[in-house]
């Protein structure tokens, strides 16, 4: 009988040593962050960020200047305050006559913007015809709507019944506090107080050296008679001090040297298309003067109710029959200078 062959063990053969195989190593865990502290608020009130007012506008002459603007000449965006108010004349001025009176206040749009106007701009006045020729005007930059407003009217609001003013006082900046402030403490530090205090005193004196007459102002309009209050732009203001009268401007509706051939077509050669209007400002709560498009009247048709004025045409107000008396006057007695 044949011995039997020992039995051979079965070789298993292993591909990755330690039976496993090997894959990427799992990440390492991160630490967890701790808990944000607890708030003061309840949980089931959800925060809002508060809404910022917006700034009102400044009263000092501003930087951005609106096209051929008077180098000279300050810039406003909203009007400046004589020191000769009384506070009878600011609670006035931020009072608005109720919805049912005689004479309720329009308001500004909710939309207007502070700074240079958009709709209209200052051109030189170069016709020969024109009679602010050689000066300048305000032309529409765009076609406005009948009883659109075109600009503000701003300048020096001051005491209608008050002939002589001084000199204009602006309002200090913050920057400009905060310095006076530091030359203050300074001058405290190194005994510099009596220089100024002499200083102030100086400044004063000048400020009643000048001696300014309202009533020789081209630029002087009632803001409202019965309060005593009116605005003056001939020192300070924006592009509405440039608003020409129409009496004797051509009109772009007909060719140079036009003879009207009726009285009607005469009529229409010689009318305003805009206006002075008192409104409320709901920004600043009071009153202000805006340069308004006339509305439509009742019997215009077609491009008359759309347009009031036309691109390029110029904005010419009605300055009244006692402008012209007051000037004609002045003009006799020698006390106006033009």
């Amino acid at each position: 009988m044949a011995p039997k062959e020992p039995k051979q063990k079965s070789i298993i053969k292993k591909s990755h040593p330690g039976g496993k195989p090997k894959g990427p190593k799992p990440p390492k865990p991160q630490p967890r962050k701790p808990p944000p502290p607890p708030s003061t608020a309840t949980s089931h009130i959800i925060q809002t960020p508060k809404l910022q007012q917006p700034p009102l506008p400044t009263t000092s002459p501003c930087g951005n200047l609106p096209l051929n603007w008077p180098s000279n000449l300050p810039y406003l965006t909203a009007p400046l305050f004589s020191p000769l108010l009384t506070p009878s004349h600011y609670s006035a001025l931020r009072t608005r006559p109720p919805a049912d009176s005689i004479e309720p206040l329009d308001e500004l749009p909710a939309n207007y913007a502070a700074g240079p106007c958009k709709k209209a701009v200052i051109l030189p006045i170069t016709d020969k015809r024109h009679p602010a020729c050689g000066q300048a005007g305000l032309f529409a930059a765009r076609d406005l709507k009948p009883g659109e407003l075109v600009v503000r009217y701003l300048g020096e609001i001051h005491p209608g019944g008050e002939e002589w003013g001084g000199r204009l006082v602006f309002p200090s900046s913050e920057e400009e506090k905060e310095g006076e402030e530091k030359e203050k403490e300074e001058g405290d530090e190194d005994g510099k107080t009596d220089k100024v205090k002499q200083l102030v005193e100086e400044e004063k004196e000048e400020e009643e050296q000048v001696q300014y007459n309202y009533k020789q102002s081209d630029y002087d309009l009632w803001l409202d008679h019965a309060l005593d209050l009116a605005i003056d732009a001939a020192r300070c203001g924006n592009e509405a001090r440039f608003v020409n009268d129409y009496r004797g401007v051509p009109s772009p509706a007909f060719p140079p040297g036009y003879k009207p051939q009726s009285k009607k077509e005469e009529l229409f050669m010689k009318r305003p298309n805009a206006e002075f209007k008192v409104v409320w400002d709901p920004l600043r709560q009071e009153r202000t003067m805006a340069v308004y498009v006339l509305p439509a009247g009742k019997k215009a048709v077609g491009r008359a109710r759309e347009v009031g004025v036309a691109r390029g045409e110029e904005v010419v107000v009605s300055y009244g029959k006692g402008f012209w008396e007051g000037r004609r006057k002045a003009e006799e007695e020698g006390g106006y200078e033009g």
